[in-house]
Parts: structure tokens; sequence; C-alpha cells
């Protein structure tokens, strides 16, 4: 990490820097974005398209925006790979990326570099994906930053950052699938469970309803026993020529039927109604 913030007078130690300083704070900027804008960020770079990005943006920036002698220098480097034919879309990201690109050129500390990947995951995740891909497609990009990352492979410590944050994006990927799983299956456990819930109130029968079919059980033993009788005996009192008891019984039974059905309606209704007034 010692020549990470170097500032020296070395044209191409202080581009490998600055590159790497970009390169450090994009990586860092996933922790601010959504595992959606990350997934599609790292679909779109690799470890070559990374290094070659940052080199490319670091270049342009060192040469056109702080300029100088190792400014003019870059410059000179840069045209010899034909980049003037991009540096309409590196204005465009730069427009947008403007707080992540002096973020990352005038980090002086880790806390720094971290800031800037605020600013990159700002800005990316209001468009800059976009505009990053197309420069990423552009055949003069592919075309530059394949040659620069020959004559500046990518440091050791990048290879093994960016190694880490596939893997940190792969795992999170994986256990979000996997919430995701666990609660469509105790969504679907729960809905299940409420259907069957729902099926047996409407199969099995309640106390109250136990209670009135006992209660009207009752009744029908007390009309069968009694109430056919005394029935009976009523409509003999109306009809003195008919014989003694025998003949009230057999009357009675001939009209237990809608005895029998009065008095059960009667047991439903007094039921229900000592069960709205509990």
């Amino acid at each position: 990490m010692e020549d990470t913030f170097y500032r020296g007078p070395d044209s191409e130690k202080q581009l490998i820097a600055v590159a790497y300083r970009a390169a450090e704070s994009l990586l860092r900027s996933v922790n601010y974005l959504t595992p959606a804008i990350t997934a599609e960020l790292l679909g779109l770079l690799n470890l070559h398209t990374l290094w070659g990005l940052c080199l490319v943006l670091a270049g342009w920036f060192l040469a056109t925006v702080i300029s100088g002698p190792i400014g003019i220098a870059i410059n000179v480097a840069l045209l010899v790979y034909g980049l003037w034919d991009l540096w309409d879309r590196v204005r465009e990201l730069y427009a947008l990326l403007k707080d992540w690109f002096w973020g990352f050129y005038n980090a002086t500390n880790d806390k720094e570099l971290d800031e800037a990947g605020q600013h990159f995951a700002t800005a990316i995740s209001k468009g800059g994906i976009t505009i990053l891909e197309l420069v990423l497609t552009h055949r003069a990009f592919r075309f530059a930053s394949g040659k620069m990352v020959e004559r500046f492979p990518p440091p050791e410590k990048l290879k093994t950052r960016v190694q880490a944050e596939r893997e940190r994006a792969s795992k999170s990927e994986d256990q979000r699938s996997k919430t995701e799983s666990e609660r469509k299956t105790e969504t679907d456990r729960t809905t299940e469970s409420e259907q069957r819930d729902a099926e047996r109130k409407r199969t099995e029968e309640t106390p109250k309803e136990r209670r009135v079919a006992q209660r009207l059980a009752e009744l029908r033993g007390t009309v069968q026993g009694y109430g056919g009788v005394e029935l009976a005996k009523d409509v003999g009192a109306k009809l003195p020529s008919l014989p003694s008891t025998e003949t009230y019984l057999l009357i009675g039974l001939a009209a237990l039927g809608g005895v029998g059905l009065i008095a059960l309606v009667a047991a439903a209704a007094s039921e229900d109604k000592k069960g709205r007034n509990r």
C-alpha cells in the first residue's frame, strides 16, 4: 500500500497509483449498492476490464483536468492508443462521476477511499451504469485499455481484492436466494395451514352446535314420551266421544310429527338466543 498514495514526479508511477485508488474505491462502492446493481457492475468488470478502465480514466483525468508536465506526458501516451475517439464518452462519465474522480485522486487514506466509493455508488445508482457500459463497449476503449493493461499489468493486491469482492458478492447472492426460498416455503406452509383450519371449521361441529343437537334430542324424547299424550288428551277433551287413554295415545302419535317439528324449531331458537345473551 506504500505506492497507493504516491504523488511524486514519476508520471507512470503516479498514473498507476491514481488508477489503483480509482479501482479500490470502485470496489468499495459495492458496500453502498443494492445486490442487483452490484451484480450488474461486477458482471461488466473482470480484473482486466476494471484495471483497464481505471488506467484510462486516471490517465484522462491527469492529462485533461490536472494537466501540468505529468498530464502532458500521460496525454501523449494515451493519444498513441487513439483514445481521442473516446474522449466525449469519458467527459460524459466525468460529468456524472465528478465527485468520485476528485475523491479517489485526492484520497490520502483508506477512509477517504471509502468516501470516494460512496460517491461512485451514488452516481452509478442514478443511471451511471448505462454510460459506464457505453465506455466499456466502445471500440477505442477496448483497444486502448488492452494495450495499457499489457504495459501496466494489474497489481497483485488488486487481483486479491477483485477475487474477494466476487466471492463476497456470490455468497450474498446465495444467501439472498436462500432467504427468499425459505420465505416462500414458510408462506406456502402458512397458506396450507389456513386452508386446513378453514376446512376443519366447515366440517367440525362447534361446542354451541353440539349443545343445540343435545337439547334437540332431549326435546324429541320429551315430545315422544309426554307431549304426544298431552296433545291427545287435549284433542280428546274436545272430542268426548273418543275412547280412553289408549285412543289419546294413538291420536298423539299421529300428531307427533307436527309437534316434534314445532318443538325442534323452538329449541333451536331458544339455544341461539341464549348464545347471543352470553
